[in-house]
């Protein structure tokens, strides 16, 4: 007799535990109004559309003059141009070039994808020694 009563004394606090802890909770957590004094979001400003031309820099093509850092007969070799751009050249056509000459080079973009060191990689196609 006693287990049963202690049985039902039990479910009785827990079916009042679960009906209060559904009940309108006054400390909720959601906040009814919004402060006035907020700040816009950052991402409330207007997007601008993105540059219709690419706004990196990309390397020149063409000739471009400027000194021999890396030198050798290739296929890698190194160029800092007169514009102060550093450029990775690449080349299979045995071209012998000498470091710390001043040289004009023809250049093209080039689809290897090697590592001829630091600067812009780009394909060697003609050089000529300056004098």
């Amino acid at each position: 007799m006693r287990t049963r009563l202690t049985y039902e004394i039990g479910l009785v606090l827990a079916v009042g535990v679960v009906l209060t802890g559904c009940g309108d909770q006054a400390g909720s957590a959601t906040p009814t109004e919004s402060p006035a004094s907020a700040a816009p979001s950052p991402s409330a400003s207007p997007v601008e559309e993105p540059p219709r031309e690419p706004s990196d820099k990309t390397p020149s093509t063409g000739w471009v003059a400027g000194m021999v850092t890396v030198g050798g007969s290739g296929p890698c070799y190194g160029l800092i141009a007169d514009d102060g751009e550093r450029y990775a050249l690449y080349s299979a056509g045995g071209l012998e070039l000498e470091q710390g000459s001043r040289v004009r080079v023809l250049l093209e973009p080039t689809m290897v994808r090697i590592y001829c060191g630091p600067g812009s990689l780009m394909a060697m196609t003609d050089a000529e020694q300056i004098r």
